[in-house]
């Protein structure tokens, strides 16, 4: 049994320094966002895959001409596995894949809380959860400056209902440290 731990632990490590020695994806990339402030940091798992978890607050604003005017600033997560798809069509043309530059699909997750911890915009709902399937890119260029679009089928559920929609995420920001030339 002992032997068979031993080989077991030889070729998984074996296996994982053979992938390791061929991933195109960053090993890791904590960036800042702008749009939804917030931070972010993008791990590589496999040679074109990886995971990405985010810390950001949203904004909501509500009002009108006949009512009075109150805001939120809501905290919320995401993670997200991605599917890096057309790396090596990009290096067969020349073009740059650092900082994760490309086109992906994948599973996206996000938590927003109905409780905000500035402004007086309570929710009914304790909390909006949403997953969705979608398509994404990413573009990191030299100085560190990203901006990523997803867009995709999602389900969007809280304590009172679930409906289907489409979800759409605009990312702006910057990319600190952790990129390959």
């Amino acid at each position: 049994m002992k032997k068979i731990i031993f080989l077991t632990a030889f070729l998984m490590s074996a296996v994982c320094v053979i992938a390791q020695s061929n991933k195109q994806v960053e090993d890791g990339l904590f960036k800042i966002n702008l749009l939804a402030p917030g931070v972010s940091y993008e791990v590589g798992v496999a040679d074109k895959t990886t995971l990405n978890f985010e810390a950001f607050l949203g904004f909501a604003l509500n009002g009108g001409s006949d009512r009075e005017t109150s805001f939120g600033l809501y905290p919320g997560l995401e993670a997200d596995l991605r599917q890096y798809i057309n790396f090596n069509r990009r290096l067969q043309k020349g073009k740059n894949i650092s900082g994760n530059t490309g086109n992906y699909v994948a599973f996206l997750n996000q938590l927003q809380f109905g409780t905000p911890i500035i402004g007086d915009l309570e929710y009914a709902s304790d909390y909006f959860y949403n997953a969705a399937i979608v398509y994404g890119m990413q573009r990191t260029y030299e100085k560190g400056f990203y901006w990523g679009l997803a867009f995709g089928p999602s389900v969007f559920a809280d304590e009172f209902y679930v409906d289907a929609g489409i979800l759409i995420d605009i990312r702006l920001g910057w990319v600190i440290g952790g990129r390959k030339k």
